[in-house]
């Protein structure tokens, strides 16, 4: 009964030790390992005298299955709450790495978005200046105000279409005109040569 006593405020106080802060501590940690140490070779040490004292008395096998069984529950015991430590220090090394994976994406996306507002910034400047030279090579004063921005200039391509769309109006009217002086040669042909001589139509019996 004493020797359940004893292993009932063992286990107590290992899990009242073994209870973790909500972030991980490494002196803690390392307190908590210590104790363990500490206290499996007190373990180690008492029932291996338990055991000698075992051989003195009448029934050896059944004390010696007694003390085996009570310590097996002990270490299995201290065991457990050095799993719970591991498990504590692997999750704060995953976390740990986690956090410098997420800083170094962070760190990433600030510069390139540094970049992009560096190149739009440059991008904005060239065109500044492309405008303040085309105005400087038409004899236009450059302004920096908002109607620095030079207007639309038709391309190449629009000039092209403009000059074909113009020849063609032109050659349509040269065409309505020639076609209105045939027409008018044609009647004055037909006035001048007078009414044809037409047979009568017979007279029916």
């Amino acid at each position: 009964m004493k020797y359940l006593l004893s292993l009932c405020c063992l286990c107590l106080l290992g899990l009242a030790r073994a209870q973790l802060p909500a972030t991980y501590d490494p002196a803690f940690d390392a307190r908590e390992r210590e104790r363990i140490a500490h206290e499996r070779g007190q373990a180690v040490e008492r029932y291996s005298g338990e055991e000698s004292d075992c051989y003195l008395r009448f029934a050896v096998n059944d004390c010696l299955i007694d003390v085996r069984r009570r310590r097996r529950v002990a270490l299995d015991e201290l065991r457990r709450q050095e799993i719970i430590l591991n498990d504590a220090q692997r999750a704060a090394v995953a976390a740990e790495q986690q956090r410098r994976i997420e800083q170094r994406l962070a760190d990433r996306e600030a510069a390139a978005s540094q970049a992009e507002r560096e190149a739009a910034r440059q991008a904005q400047e060239s065109r500044v200046q492309d405008a303040q030279r085309r105005q400087a090579e038409r004899g236009v004063a450059p302004s920096t105000g908002p109607a620095a921005a030079p207007g639309p200039k038709p391309s190449p391509d629009a000039a092209a279409a403009a000059a074909r769309r113009a020849e063609q109006q032109k050659a349509y009217e040269e065409r309505q005109r020639r076609a209105e002086e045939r027409r008018r040669e044609r009647e004055r042909q037909q006035s001048q040569q007078g009414p044809r001589n037409s047979k009568p139509l017979p007279v029916p019996p």
